[in-house]
């Protein structure tokens, strides 16, 4: 089975990267649903569209959710309950589309310096995400953001112990953000690595280059994946078909994983 997901970043664009998927043999990251604009607007239109154009779809789908704001950690209650509610909102789109995967940000404040709010974020979160994997069975794909470590994230997964909670590690966020290099997110986090979100930048904004235009290095990236012995999915979150067949191009010339683990398996 393919390791390779591509991201349609908007409704519009989804129709192109289905066929290109299709024709490929790839899987879908479907990102239409990530935005309050559609998501209190025209969403139930855009998801009845997307069903009937997956009907015969092979691949895998996955599903981006809300992100702007999404605070289940807030200490504001009213907050809390907005946030939780938009992600109940996209959990169910999540099932319409009958997604393996949807992605959530963590949203994690790395200006405030306090103990305290570490551990609020911790607990906070541990508590939503056991709540929600007692009533939905897709997996959740926690993705960085603007958090330092890897290390929050790992005692969420000790806390909620449930198969269905996985890491998505986001290859732009954590070269301007994470305060420690790439290999320590690995040993830390490891086989919970379900999925990739790679895209490159030049440290300064998260501006989803392709691959080989920014600063990132490809070769070792692909060095600590092969020396944790892990498999993710590889999705390709860089927003237009050019720059994804760019993206390809690149990771199969400089035999970049997954390529090059296909070419050992080989």
């Amino acid at each position: 089975m393919s390791k390779i997901f591509v991201q349609p970043p908007d409704a519009q664009s989804f129709d192109e990267f289905l066929t290109f998927a299709r024709i490929h043999g790839y899987n879908l990251e479907i990102a239409s649903f990530a935005y309050t604009t559609v998501l209190d607007t025209n969403w139930q239109e855009i998801v009845e569209d997307h069903k009937q154009k997956l009907q015969d779809f092979k691949g895998t789908i996955s599903a981006h959710g809300a992100y702007l704001d999404l605070l289940i950690h807030s200490r504001d209650e009213k907050i809390r309950k907005v946030a939780k509610n938009r992600i109940l909102q996209n959990l169910e789109i999540a099932k319409e589309l009958n997604a393996s995967f949807i992605v959530f940000h963590g949203n994690f404040n790395p200006l405030i310096k306090h103990e305290s709010y570490r551990r609020n974020w911790i607990e906070q979160n541990a508590q939503f995400w056991s709540e929600v994997l007692d009533t939905y069975t897709i997996t959740v794909l926690l993705e960085n953001l603007w958090e330092p470590a890897p290390h929050m994230f790992r005692e969420v997964l000790d806390l909620v112990k449930s198969p269905h909670l996985r890491i998505c590690f986001d290859t732009g966020h954590a070269h301007i953000f994470s305060e420690v290099p790439f290999e320590e997110w690995v040993s830390v986090l490891q086989e919970n690595i379900d999925y990739i979100h790679v895209n490159d930048n030049n440290k300064d904004v998260d501006s989803e280059l392709a691959p080989g235009d920014g600063t990132i290095d490809w070769q070792e990236f692909s060095r600590i994946i092969t020396k944790y012995e892990i498999t993710p999915n590889i999705v390709f979150e860089v927003g237009t078909i050019e720059k994804t067949m760019r993206s390809l191009t690149y990771f199969k010339e400089h035999g970049i994983y997954p390529f090059h683990a296909e070419t050992v398996m080989k």
